[in-house]
């Protein structure tokens, strides 16, 4: 638009920009390109028509321009919010914004260009519509003054923002505005507002949120040991991280208090784990003077790209930038030379100027940064960046606790995770993520806007998250881990926190049902996972090694064979006795040889099949959970793909990925432990437990009378049918891994040609055939329950 610089007065003078909105119900052919599994038919699908009219008159250089189209359809956005102004509409987009090419119609005097733009959006029945028209963004401006009109439809003007009408009438609301942005908010005309909330004297959402937060304490300290308590350095690091909690929570509640919060979370708590990692850490970091070398090369780097962004936006000219630069180089190269002179050793001296030299530039471009910073114009993600800078200690100390030493690569990859949180790389790249500071809105994930803050604190959990599957590492690495408390707590806290399913908001309304979402899962993991662990045990002899393991399995199998052959002793014993071919001395002969050796055996009944086969806890867990999750991968084409708009909301949406892998991971590193004595009888107790806890998860849907029942049949055969497979399909690779590192065949304990051993395998197939013509098949409600959009008569929640 640099046409609109180079008219005459006059024919500036003559433009004028009109637009009106027409707010309307989408109709099917509106929707058709909407994905099924989107559309809501509880739910308002809104259309909101808008319909941009600029009047030119014919010798103005905008109307060649036009023609020309020069970048459409590219730039068809930039054009119009350039001319009229953004015009958005709040609520969940069903599909992006189409803008139909723009139609130019002349006369003798005048040429009109129309410009066409369609949103969609999906509300609530009690959801109320705002429009917000911004401000014509070019310079200079192409209008002054803009005449807008309103044709809400089925909707009332609730609120005005800035606007004076000119006509106001149920049908239409026009006004005129100029280069500044209003507001107005619309109410469904068929909808009343209640004069106060009726709410309930007792709260089952409140009560089991609290229990379900006090369980996850509870096993969280419990999981971290007598043991971690004796040490000085752990309980100063708890008391201030309690210290901290409450502070971090304020930006939740009230954001103009969140200045505390950030230099808690970006400045206090990184020192804090900083500190207590080096006092317990046994030894000293291994950085070398190539280390200080790179990471102050990073740091000139960054200080570049700072200076260069301040010569590109005229903050500095290029010669003033060059000549600063080149002084406070030379200036600090030349103070390092002076005072290290006296050492006499030229490495060291040429070392101490370079690094000298490379923090004098990035001091300059910090300061240039920071001047940048309180004259309010700064490039967007450079705060991001500090921040996120900042907070890469965190887990940079995380991990070398974890790992009781300090590595380069956790260094590398503790940045490079830090920078992930704070958001993708698209984010960062965006454009004007680095050009001058514009108003953009923050992304949100349900009711939180996901500021730097949230985004910390949110990575923080994650980070606890990691270290209690690290800490389950740790302890799994000797067999004693089996029978340990703290493993068991650590377990039981990582199911439910995987099994904490989000409603959307940081307090969840009841809905109808008894018992909400929010708690129930989490708890019925807590208890089917103490189920599984509390059962009935016998006595098993763990295998040192490999070797004793074998032995151990081969005695198994000889037993196995000598039952056998009592049962055909005394099966074909009858009919050869009657018919003369077998003496009763001969038959007590071989009986009495048979139980002669089973007593060789002893009384105790076969436990070689419910042993760690000579691997460690964590070897196990590690195993049983990838083949669970290899099971359940195709099941992510029925749940959704996991989306999220930065590393802790993208893993923390793609938690039912790893949920009942979870619990196979229970059954690998816990297996001794687990009710059974056999692989696959211990499988139908762990399918029993998991499916339970899946189930739970889907109450309200289950509950919700508005859903018929062939939908509701139609999610527990899927949900119903994943649990199966996976834990079937377990039972069989156990049944064979034992079997594997023992040297034995499988077919020894499971005969492909005796249909009774079939049966298993042949169920998990027709499982996987069962569930995938489920899945196949299920229609748009069902689709949208087993993504995450469960319909209930009052609210909507995963």
């Amino acid at each position: 638009m640099a046409a609109a610089g180079r008219a005459d007065p006059e024919v500036r003078w003559a433009r004028k920009a009109s637009t009106e909105v027409t707010i309307s119900r989408a109709r099917e052919a509106d929707l058709e390109e909407v994905p099924e599994g989107r559309l809501d038919p509880r739910n308002r699908q809104v259309k909101v028509s808008i319909v941009h009219r600029l009047r030119l008159a014919r010798k103005d250089p905008l109307v060649e321009a036009l023609r020309q189209g020069g970048g459409f359809p590219g730039t068809l956005q930039q054009v119009t919010d350039a001319a009229f102004g953004a015009t958005k509409v709040d609520g969940p987009g069903l599909a992006p914004t189409t803008r139909l090419a723009p139609v130019l119609s002349s006369t003798a005097t005048r040429t009109t260009a129309q410009f066409t733009v369609t949103i969609l959006r999906q509300l609530t029945t009690d959801d109320l519509l705002k429009l917000d028209f911004n401000a014509p963004n070019a310079f200079p401006l192409i209008v002054t003054g803009r005449s807008i009109a309103v044709l809400p439809g089925e909707w009332r003007v609730l609120r005005l923002e800035g606007i004076t009408p000119e006509l106001e009438q149920e049908d239409r609301l026009t006004f005129v505005v100029g280069a500044y942005p209003v507001s107005m908010t619309l109410a469904p005309d068929a909808y009343g507002f209640a004069d106060e909330e009726l709410a309930d004297d007792f709260s089952w959402a409140t009560a089991l949120g609290a229990l379900t937060a006090a369980a996850l304490l509870v096993f969280l300290l419990r999981s971290l040991g007598q043991g971690w308590w004796t040490r000085l350095p752990n309980r100063e690091l708890f008391v201030g991280l309690a210290l901290a909690a409450p502070i971090l929570l304020i930006p939740l509640f009230a954001e103009s208090w969140s200045a505390a919060a950030y230099v808690i979370l970006f400045v206090a708590v990184p020192l804090l784990a900083v500190r207590h990692a080096g006092r317990m850490i046994p030894t000293s970091p291994p950085w070398t003077t190539r280390d200080l070398l790179i990471a102050t090369g990073a740091g000139v780097l960054l200080g570049l790209g700072m200076l260069s962004w301040s010569w590109l936006h005229g903050q500095l000219s290029g010669q003033a930038l060059l000549a600063g630069g080149a002084v406070a180089a030379l200036a600090a190269a030349g103070s390092a030379v002076a005072f290290s002179v006296d050492l006499g050793v030229r490495a060291v001296i040429v070392r101490l100027a370079v690094l000298s030299a490379a923090a004098a530039i990035a001091l300059l471009a910090l300061a240039l940064w920071l001047r940048a910073v309180l004259g309010g114009v700064y490039p967007p993600d450079s705060i991001r960046l500090v921040l996120a800078l900042a907070w890469a200690l965190i887990p940079i100390a995380a991990l070398a606790l974890a790992t009781k030493q300090w590595k380069r690569q956790a260094v590398v990859g503790a940045v490079v995770i830090s920078l992930l949180v704070q958001g993708w790389p698209t984010e960062w790249l965006d454009s004007g993520s680095w050009s001058l500071a514009v108003e953009q809105p923050e992304p949100r994930l349900g009711s939180l806007t996901l500021t730097p803050i949230v985004r910390g604190v949110l990575g923080l959990l994650l980070l606890g998250f990691v270290m209690l599957v690290l800490r389950l590492r740790r302890l799994g690495g000797r067999l004693p881990a089996i029978d340990n408390p703290v493993a068991e707590s650590t377990m039981i806290a990582v199911l439910m926190v995987l099994y904490v399913t989000p409603g959307g908001s940081t307090t969840l309304a009841d809905i109808d049902v008894p018992l909400p979402l929010l708690a129930v899962t989490s708890l019925v993991a807590w208890g089917t996972s103490r189920w599984l662990l509390t059962g009935p045990r016998l006595a098993v002899a763990e295998p040192a090694d490999q070797d004793e393991h074998r032995r151990l399995v081969r005695a198994a199998l000889h037993r196995r064979l000598l039952l056998v052959s009592e049962q055909e002793l005394y099966r074909i014993g009858r009919g050869r006795i009657g018919a003369g071919d077998l003496s009763i001395p001969d038959f007590e002969e071989q009986r009495n040889a048979l139980e002669g050796a089973l007593n060789r055996h002893g009384k105790h009944p076969e436990t070689a099949f419910a042993t760690c086969a000579g691997c460690t806890p964590w070897h196990n867990g590690v195993h049983a959970f990838t083949v669970a999750l290899l099971l359940s991968l195709p099941f992510a084409l029925v749940y959704g793909r996991p989306e999220g708009v930065d590393l802790t909301s993208f893993v923390f949406d793609s938690r039912y990925l790893f949920a009942l892998p979870a619990f196979g991971f229970l059954f690998g590193y816990f297996y001794p432990r687990l009710r059974g004595t056999q692989p696959m009888t211990k499988a139908l107790y762990l399918m029993a437990a998991a499916l339970l806890t899946e189930l739970s998860g889907y109450l309200s849907t289950l509950a919700e009378p508005d859903i018929g029942a062939i939908d509701k049949l139609q999610v527990v055969g899927i949900v119903v049918g994943q649990v199966m497979l996976v834990c079937i399909g377990l039972g069989l690779f156990w049944e064979w891994r034992i079997m594997h590192l023992a040297g034995e065949p499988w077919a020894r304990v499971r005969n492909l040609r005796s249909v009774r051993s079939l049966a298993a395998p042949t169920l998990a197939l027709v499982l996987a055939a069962g569930t995938t013509a489920a899945s196949s098949a299920a229609g748009q409600t069902v689709d949208r329950i087993l993504k995450g959009d469960q319909v209930t008569s009052s609210t909507t929640t995963r």
